[in-house]
Order: C-alpha cells, then structure tokens, then sequence
C-alpha cells in the first residue's frame, strides 16, 4: 500500500492505544518511568508496514518505549549480521522466514506465559517464537460468472478441467507455503500433478493483489489468494455490499483454507531481550496488541486475523470458524523443497 496511508494508520492506531494496555504494556511503562521512556526496541520485519506500524505506535502509547524499525528485513540479512545484528525483535508476515531464523539457532526462546496467550498450533512446537496476527488461504469468486453452489469442494477440485481457464493464482509466498504443505502431507508425486493442473488450468496473475482484481472486475470467475487482500479492497469502497466479488471458504477441512501465521520472535544476540519479551507478551495479549488487530480497521490491521482464543476481528471474523488442517508451523522453515519444484515447472522464476 502507498505510504499515503500511514498518517490515517497513526490516527487509528493511537485512538485504539488508550484501550489497548497489558500487564505487559504496564510493567513496560510503569509509572511512566524515564526507564521505559529511554528504552527503544530494534524491530526488523517483512510484514506489511501499516501493521507494524499501528501495533508499535499503540505500544509507544501505552509503555513508553520507543522502536527503531527497519521494513523489508530478509533472513539472509540477519544471519549475515549474526551476533552483530542490530534487531531485538523479528516479525513476520508469514511463518517460514521466522520458522528459518528458529532453526538456525538465532532465536532466544518465548516465554511461556506468552506462548499460552495464543492458539494451540499457530506458534512455534519448539517455542521460539509466537503467533501475533494469521492470514488464511481462501477462494475469490465472481457471482456475475459461476454460482457458489458451482464452485469446487476442495482444492485438490480447482485443477479439474471443467474449470479450465476459469481461475487466476499467484506464486505468492502463501502459495510457496501450501506446495510445501502439500509436499510434506501429500507427497511429491501428487504434488507435482495438482501444480501441472494449476500451471494447465489456471492464469497466473503474478501478484495477490492482481488476483482479488481480476476476479472482482470479472476477467476470472475464481482465483487462489489470502483472505486480507479482499477484506482491504473493501474498506477502501466502502463495505463489502460494495463488491461483486466474494469470499468462499472450502467446506471441509482443506489445503485451500491453510491458515499461516505471523510470528514475532527474540534475538539471541539482542541486548534487549527484557523489553523485547515484554513487546511480545503484550502483542499476543487479549487487552494489548490482540486487541489492536481485532477492531482496528483494514488500513491499520490489514484484515488479519487476531490469534488469542476469544477474539475475533471485527473485519474478517474469527479464526476459529476457518476449516483449516493443523501442522507444524516450524515445517515451514524449509522450503526449498516447494521452491525448488515451481521452479522446475515453470511456475516461478525462484
């Protein structure tokens, strides 16, 4: 999104801070202590910049603390830095890249309270870093061109041949996350023949973005995407009544509605690591940066889910509803496998 928008995400985010403290937030910036007014966390992240924006801006206003934030961080970048990297704090906007930082040893571990604030499943098995916010992998279809009692089942569905030419996708980072899903729950065979239906069937229209627009203008009947893409294009016309096109959730539990989290975790190497668990404990908490991401409005929360058991967004609902397969989040470090495969068959240029 341009950087237009990030006055209305400072606006939006402050007017929420003054309900958004924490047990977390408070001992942070207890007694507005010249303590908590000097300290500053070093944020490196990948997530969208209004998100991280809001939430930090929101924790400014209730601790005290002051960040440092440097956007478009890689994993490449911190492991170069090592013990010298400036970062207290790594967010993600999807759970492979802090999964990868987990595994290669760079990560101090969550505290347990925090951990126990958010959903059984969405953070780390090996506790290194936490869950703060979760997209799902959803359908977008056009009513004008296929019914809804017309639309597939399953994902495994979408490449059957009645639907040839009626679908876009997009070699997201979520689409390199579910191959990789699909590789470790389905094998590399069956992967390998449901990607050829999508490279056969389907229309790759690049970006995400592009995939929401041209199902919405009619060009596509249907197309692969995450659900915040739509949920944004919302906000900006008005209300969901003001589009054509809609959201569908597969039936049952399916690839297609994969939930992916967001992951906040610790450097090992920070100097920081007090106040670096402190923002992460009042990230994942119900009256903190939870409830930031659930009544904030698209522009500042970016529609994602919320991840605390009992809060739902008032934009895209609750997590909880979402019908999708429970693994390991900590699998995604490694995708060089799925990688590897869109690769070979033309799908991304890698």
């Amino acid at each position: 999104m341009a950087r237009a928008t990030v006055a209305v995400v400072s606006t939006s985010a402050l007017a929420l801070a003054a309900g958004c403290g924490s047990d977390a937030g408070a001992t942070a910036g207890s007694s507005g202590s010249s303590k908590a007014a000097a300290t500053t966390i070093t944020v490196y992240t990948d997530q969208h910049a209004e998100l991280v924006e809001g939430l930090t801006k929101a924790y400014t206003a209730a601790s005290g603390v002051r960040f440092n934030i440097q956007n478009d961080a890689t994993v490449g970048q911190i492991q170069a830095e090592g013990s010298a990297a400036k970062a207290d704090v790594f967010l993600s906007e999807d759970p492979g890249p802090v999964a990868q930082l987990g595994s290669a040893g760079l990560l101090a571990p969550v505290d347990p309270t925090t951990l126990e604030q958010v959903r059984p499943g969405l953070s780390s098995g090996k506790g290194l870093w936490v869950a703060y916010a979760a997209r799902t992998r959803v359908l977008y279809y056009n009513p004008t061109k296929i019914a809804e009692s017309a639309l597939p089942k399953t994902l495994a569905d979408i490449v059957a041949l009645r639907y040839k030419g009626m679908f876009a996708w997009a070699p997201s980072g979520a689409f390199v996350a579910t191959t990789q899903y699909l590789l470790d729950t389905q094998g590399a065979a069956a992967t390998k023949t449901f990607l050829e239906g999508v490279q056969a069937n389907g229309i790759n229209e690049q970006k995400n973005g592009n995939v929401r627009d041209t199902v919405e203008a009619g060009k596509h009947a249907m197309g692969l995407s995450n659900h915040y893409y739509w949920w944004v294009l919302a906000g900006q016309k008005g209300g969901p009544d003001k589009l054509t096109s809609k959201i569908y959730h597969f039936p049952a539990i399916d690839p297609g509605n994969l939930i992916l989290s967001s992951g906040a975790g610790v450097l090992k190497s920070s100097q920081n690591q007090p106040a670096a668990q402190k923002f992460l404990a009042w990230l994942t908490a119900k009256d903190g940066g939870q409830k930031l991401i659930a009544g904030a409005p698209a522009e500042v929360s970016e529609a994602q889910y919320p991840v605390a058991p009992g809060v739902a967004s008032s934009v895209s609902g609750d997590l909880s509803e979402i019908k999708s397969p429970t693994f390991d989040m900590d699998s995604l470090a490694d995708s060089q496998q799925a990688e590897s495969l869109l690769k070979q068959l033309g799908l991304s240029k890698g």
